[in-house]
């Protein structure tokens, strides 16, 4: 389906660059992408995403709204303390775009869920806050051929990288030994603007790949938000990891 006249007329910053013209919106328009983790790095992505007007999002979250989550997860007010976070992003993305078309997961991912889901979307954007269930969302996505976009924040700094199965690393080849089997999930302070700036990225990151146009996907970029600087990490996939490219 073509841009109707609203759609041109909200979009027409974006159609102005040339690496997207109306060709490029429309591609975003016929896009799926699946957030999952609706929080701090999700409620960013979520918002730009929609803004951006990729057609299809899908948003899951198993965890419910909190008092203390309102300091970074932008999409949330004093009256959704208590509500299932995915349901209540979907609300608020469609409230700044109405013409979405939204899939709500209220539950935590696992290998199942994530294999049974996966499959629907161009792309993935890990919006997660531990790394036990980020290796499980790498590893379905390099089983089902999917991109994925990564990000994770602490205090003032984060980190990002784009995989893309069979032409650059994933997590397994930045951390090959994984996660250590008792490891405990620690709380640590974050600073709101962090999370900000990078999901804000990863939905930068999530656009080029739809659009085709080149994405972080040799090397790890590093966030100081107190040094307000970047670095990048270069990365070469592994050869004993499965996302490297078969020869």
């Amino acid at each position: 389906m073509n841009l109707s006249n609203k759609e041109q007329e909200m979009y027409s910053r974006q159609i102005m660059l040339k690496e997207i013209g109306e060709e490029g919106q429309q591609k975003l328009k016929n896009a799926s992408v699946l957030v999952v983790g609706c929080g701090g790095l999700g409620s960013p992505a979520l918002y730009y995403l929609a803004a951006m007007g990729v057609g299809h999002i899908g948003l899951c979250d198993g965890d419910m709204v909190s008092l203390p989550n309102l300091n970074r997860q932008i999409l949330f007010t004093m009256d959704d303390i208590g509500k299932p976070k995915a349901s209540s992003a979907r609300e608020r993305i469609l409230m700044l775009n109405p013409e979405l078309t939204t899939t709500v997961y209220d539950k935590f991912i696992d290998m199942e869920i994530a294999e049974t889901i996966i499959p629907a979307y161009d792309l993935v954007v890990d919006c997660l806050d531990n790394f036990e269930t980020r290796f499980i969302l790498n590893d379905a996505c390099v089983k089902l051929d999917k991109p994925l976009v990564h990000a994770g924040i602490g205090e003032y700094y984060g980190q990002l990288m784009t995989i893309t199965p069979g032409k650059g690393p994933c997590l397994r080849c930045l951390f090959p030994n994984g996660v250590q089997e008792k490891e405990e999930k620690k709380v640590f302070g974050v600073i709101g603007p962090t999370p900000g700036a990078l999901g804000a990225i990863q939905a930068m990151e999530a656009a080029k790949c739809l659009l085709g146009l080149q994405v972080c996907n040799d090397g790890l970029v590093m966030y100081d938000g107190l040094k307000l600087s970047t670095e990048k990490v270069p990365l070469k996939a592994s050869p004993k990891c499965k996302c490297f490219p078969s020869k």
